[in-house]
């Protein structure tokens, strides 16, 4: 039988949002709790990730606004805009990776604009939610599948010091690139 995560939105003191920051190119950026407002612009930076690039997350669809809520929306998620346009850039979500007595140790699902890739906002998002999940209330962070093609992604979790702790052979059929392996990463959030 499948488990179920229960939908919850944190009760926890995050009233030093919003986090401003700046990133390599100058920009300014703020980093803030999702609003129904950010929701077109997040759904489509998810569905290019998906429909159109189709590497680095196992779904093979995002099309629907109603996908998107029940993959992306039942947690806690959080958006990095530029703070001159308010334009979204990125965002993350932290939602348990396994229910009840395991629910202490957090996923996230890091997303980034394509035009703005390089300019360090998956730097700015990975400190603030290191942070927020340790405020929130998880003990850890555990991240299932990160493709081994996933070259950005294995940088930022290697040089924030994530522990690689797995490898799953052929875990995701990915556009361009055929069944491929993926790591796995933990993360203690109590030291």
């Amino acid at each position: 039988m499948a488990y179920a995560i229960k939908s919850k939105k944190t009760e926890a003191d995050l009233s030093y949002l919003p986090i401003y920051g700046k990133v390599k190119d100058g920009r300014e950026i703020t980093l803030v709790k999702y609003e129904d407002k950010h929701e077109a612009d997040v759904h489509e930076i998810l569905r290019f990730i998906v429909n159109d690039e189709g590497n680095s997350y196992p779904q093979e669809d995002m099309t629907t606004v109603d996908d998107f809520r029940a993959y992306y929306l039942t947690h806690d998620v959080f958006v990095c805009i530029d703070k001159l346009t308010n334009e979204v850039l990125g965002a993350f979500y932290i939602k348990p990776n396994f229910p009840g007595r395991c629910s202490h140790i957090c996923n996230a699902g890091f997303i980034v604009k394509k035009s703005v890739r390089g300019c360090g906002i998956g730097s700015f998002m990975t400190e603030q939610f290191l942070r927020l999940a340790k405020d929130i209330g998880y003990r850890a962070v555990f991240f299932n599948l990160v493709f081994v093609t996933n070259d950005t992604s294995l940088r930022m979790w290697r040089r924030f010091g994530f522990q690689e702790i797995g490898r799953v052979p052929n875990a995701g059929n990915l556009k361009g690139h055929g069944y491929t392996d993926a790591l796995q990463f933990y993360y203690d959030l109590t030291k």
